[in-house]
């Protein structure tokens, strides 16, 4: 059984989510989001103190956090005794796992864009975490990569961060994607 203040939580959670949709790009404010739960502000000032505390929880309950340590790409992803083919299958994947998020990065990009201090810092937060995963996510490389595996780490999480600024900016296009993808990788010149 869930306790009623539990479900008013989730309820704002959800809300949180649904404002953030392509449809709805003006900003997450806090009356804006009292209004489409039908609660009054004082009641999410109750279940979260600030905008920051609410978009911590945004993350924080559905495991973003969590999972960028946790969840990494599958085996088979390295079967090839090819960099560049790994690579662009890293990319790839990484892509559609990101896209599957795009909710919780249009949150984050979006707040940060307004200036909302809680987003940057979220946002910091989660790319902290990003950058050593994908390092870890890239380490099956090292043989051929030698010292450049750090380098390369840090090209594939930037990829990552601009693939989403142009699929926000321009909307989505898989065949831009895979293209970018492509050149990324064929401009570092993998045996």
């Amino acid at each position: 059984m869930t306790a009623v203040g539990s479900s008013t939580r989730e309820r704002i959670l959800d809300a949180a989510f649904a404002l953030t949709t392509a449809e709805n790009s003006s900003g997450l404010s806090m009356r804006r989001l009292a209004d489409s739960c039908g609660l009054n502000v004082a009641t999410l000032y109750h279940h979260f103190p600030s905008k920051a505390d609410l978009l911590k929880a945004v993350l924080e309950e559905r495991g973003y956090p969590r999972r960028i340590g946790e969840e990494g790409p599958p085996p088979e992803l390295y079967d090839t005794a090819s960099a560049d083919l790994t690579l662009r299958r890293l990319l790839s994947w990484l892509w559609q796992q990101a896209q599957a998020e795009e909710s919780a990065w249009r949150l984050l990009i979006g707040e940060g864009l307004r200036g909302e201090p809680g987003a940057r810092e979220e946002a910091n937060r989660l790319v902290a975490l990003v950058g050593p995963a994908v390092e870890e996510w890239v380490r099956p490389l090292e043989p051929q990569l030698g010292d450049r595996l750090v380098p390369v780490a840090g090209l594939v999480r930037s990829m990552l961060l601009s693939l989403a600024v142009e699929h926000l900016a321009l909307g989505p296009d898989p065949a831009r994607d895979a293209e970018r993808i492509a050149a990324a990788v064929d401009a570092l010149a993998l045996p």
